[in-house]
């Protein structure tokens, strides 16, 4: 995809780029990866060192893929409620397979390139807790890891994170353009494409043209899980 850039971001977009880029990814349903493994903190410095260079995901692990195999011949509704009682009820954020999101978000892309060191992807549903629906804002969420996800401290081995949304009315006008903005330890590019909105944060360490490369490299995720 070809899209322009620009170094002003729309005001719609300010308020959750203030926020934490990470906050909240991959914290919940943690137990159905790796059981009741705690949080590892550190104060390791962000990723430093060169450029880091891209290739494709092919032989990248998505870690939540096994998970499917209870939802896969559910309608779109019931396994969104399958999936959203996964979870604790509390945290909005659920581990989903690609499959699951792919069913649950008819058209989301995901990029098909990543830093070479990238080993495996995470991957959630988000839900408003509320209601127990898809958050607006955030949808689905993905990270991309170093390491096997939760092993190591993510300002070690996460490197991107990828969240995508649903395209509101107002949003619509800034289709085909990403919008670039530096955030604490990296950097955010925001872009509309279809029915949603992409935010893709890149760790310090991640070169910027690295991370335009993977925001122009998206493709259907249902491909993926084809593939």
């Amino acid at each position: 995809m070809s899209r322009i850039r620009s170094l002003v971001l729309a005001l719609a977009l300010i308020g959750p780029a203030c926020a934490d880029a990470l906050e909240g990814v991959g914290d919940l349903s943690r137990s159905v990866v790796h059981g009741d493994e705690s949080t590892t903190t550190t104060t390791t410095q962000p990723v430093e060192g060169p450029d880091l260079r891209l290739s494709p995901i092919t032989d990248v692990a998505w870690s939540n893929d096994g998970i499917e195999a209870t939802t896969a011949s559910l309608d779109v509704d019931t396994l969104l409620q399958a999936v959203w009682l996964r979870g604790d009820g509390i945290s909005p954020f659920v581990q989903s397979s690609r499959h699951e999101i792919a069913r649950a978000l008819p058209g989301i892309e995901f990029p098909q390139l990543a830093p070479e060191v990238i080993s495996h992807i995470s991957s959630q549903l988000v839900f408003d807790p509320a209601t127990g629906v898809l958050d607006v804002s955030t949808a689905a969420a993905f990270g991309f890891w170093s390491a096997e996800p939760y092993t190591a401290p993510r300002v070690e081995a996460q490197l991107a994170v990828l969240r995508v949304g649903l395209l509101t009315f107002e949003e619509e006008e800034t289709e085909g353009e990403i919008f670039t903005f530096a955030v604490s330890d990296g950097r955010e590019l925001a872009w509309n494409d279809g029915d949603y909105v992409y935010q893709l944060f890149c760790r310090t360490g991640v070169a910027e043209e690295a991370c335009f490369a993977m925001a122009e490299a998206t493709r259907p995720l249902s491909i993926l899980v084809t593939s």
